[in-house]
């Protein structure tokens, strides 16, 4: 049967066709490293831009957790200078003002420090100082002062535990919640600080 296509025949592939085929994937090489030191250089600069940002966080929050320390212990200054006075005409009249009382568990580990405690020869109070006081600082130092009732320092053997918030700014929410907590609320005002307002139903927690 005679075929109906006739088929071309194969052609060999010159030195010239070789060449060009070389040159061509030299080319194509060329530009593949080309594009792949672009991107290690795009990777690089990335990569120094992510550590100098890294690095400018760790600085900032470096100097504002030594900003809220300052600010912490100006507000301890602050309050704590005459801070009983303000509690003259109450059966429990202080005399006595201690900063930083330290506080430990049954192992004599340490739990943190009692920010200001004043105490009389009946009555002690244990006062948080915070330069904004929130609902969850009121929340936190009502479970603190029931470790404080667990693990007494040795000038609150014997005495009736009193609860005390200190703040620059107060929020209406944790005013509130220490109301309900009967925990007493000292604020500033003004040049001065002053017991925060209580309603008529008011009536301190005893520990």
């Amino acid at each position: 049967m005679i075929e109906d296509t006739i088929r071309e025949p194969r052609r060999d592939l010159s030195f010239q066709d070789v060449w060009a085929a070389l040159m061509e994937l030299r080319e194509s090489q060329k530009e593949t490293d080309r594009q792949l030191k672009e991107t290690s250089r795009e990777v690089e600069r990335i990569s120094q831009e992510v550590e100098k940002t890294s690095r400018i966080v760790r600085e900032l929050s470096t100097e504002v957790g030594g900003i809220s320390n300052r600010l912490g212990e100006v507000a301890q200054c602050f309050f704590g200078s005459d801070l009983w006075r303000h509690f003259e005409g109450f059966d429990y009249e202080f005399q006595r003002l201690y900063p930083y009382l330290p506080l430990f568990n049954e192992k004599n580990e340490p739990m943190g420090d009692i920010d200001i405690t004043l105490l009389n020869g009946e009555y002690v109070m244990a006062i948080e100082v915070k330069t904004r006081v929130k609902k969850k600082n009121v929340e936190y130092h009502a479970k603190r002062l029931e470790q404080i009732k667990q693990y007494p320092p040795d000038q609150y053997q014997g005495k009736l535990l009193l609860g005390g918030m200190a703040g620059l700014m107060i929020d209406r929410d944790a005013k509130d919640l220490a109301d309900e907590l009967g925990i007493y609320i000292i604020e500033q005002s003004g040049d001065a600080v002053r017991l925060a307002l209580r309603p008529e139903w008011f009536k301190a927690r005893v520990w």
